[in-house]
């Protein structure tokens, strides 16, 4: 695994935008972190953050309160002790650090009306890559957002995603030469319906399109954006202004 420079400023900016929603609060999600390994280039607190922040953004008017709050705290927890090294035992670790500290929370703070069982099936099935056999709505739900929130956007995918990468130990030429171009094959051999479920299919229309972004784009460009992922403290919107006149 290599290490990327971990992103404090997104970190602060993504904390402050959770706290504000009605489910959270700064200190309960400082409780939360404690989980998370800085070291770990991608399975991190940010990206924890990154896939609550979506859960918000679902259509609230498919879902009870219940459902959503479940779902979002599911998200929060759904990498918490990852090893960063794709262990087949880190979501049932995750899941362990989940239920437990959702009873601790629920004495500490006060939070009710949460669907474990929901939780646990969303937490348990980020795990297993047999997608077209899920039958839970919530676990699909949660499975397209833990890998498709990247491609929101084509930016927001490489600023996202690409630590991903470096977590498994390659370089930036193996990524955009082999990895990524295998691995968007294999997804475009899948029937949309597969690969994204309805409520996140309407939350992120644009996902598939990025593949053919990706594709398109100046190999050269997406090495640069690379190292600037690894090597800076930069937010997302930085990262915007910095590589949106490329691409």
């Amino acid at each position: 695994m290599m290490k990327v420079k971990y992103k404090y400023s997104q970190e602060k900016i993504l904390i402050n935008l959770i706290a504000s929603s009605s489910f959270v609060t700064k200190e309960m999600l400082c409780d939360i972190k404690k989980y998370y390994n800085e070291d770990t280039s991608y399975h991190n607190f940010l990206h924890a953050l990154q896939v609550a922040s979506e859960v918000l953004r679902l259509n609230s008017n498919n879902f009870n309160i219940v459902e959503i709050k479940s779902l979002f705290f599911a998200a929060l927890f759904h990498d918490a002790g990852h090893t960063g090294q794709a262990s087949l035992l880190d979501e049932f670790t995750s899941l362990d650090i989940a239920l437990k500290s959702l009873e601790e929370f629920e004495k500490k703070y006060d939070i009710w009306f949460l669907d474990k069982t929901l939780i646990r099936k969303a937490i348990i099935w980020t795990v297993f890559a047999k997608r077209w056999k899920l039958t839970d709505r919530f676990a699909k739900i949660l499975w397209d957002l833990d890998i498709w929130v990247i491609w929101g956007d084509f930016l927001e995918f490489c600023y996202y995603g690409f630590p991903f990468w470096y977590e498994l130990a390659q370089t930036e030429e193996e990524y955009i030469t082999k990895t990524e171009i295998n691995y968007f094959k294999y997804l475009m051999s899948f029937d949309k319906q597969i690969i994204l479920s309805t409520e996140v299919r309407e939350t992120l229309p644009n996902s598939l399109k990025n593949i053919k972004k990706f594709l398109a784009t100046d190999n050269q460009i997406l090495i640069d954006m690379m190292k600037t992922i690894k090597n800076e403290d930069i937010t997302y919107d930085e990262f915007v202004e910095k590589y949106k006149s490329l691409v």
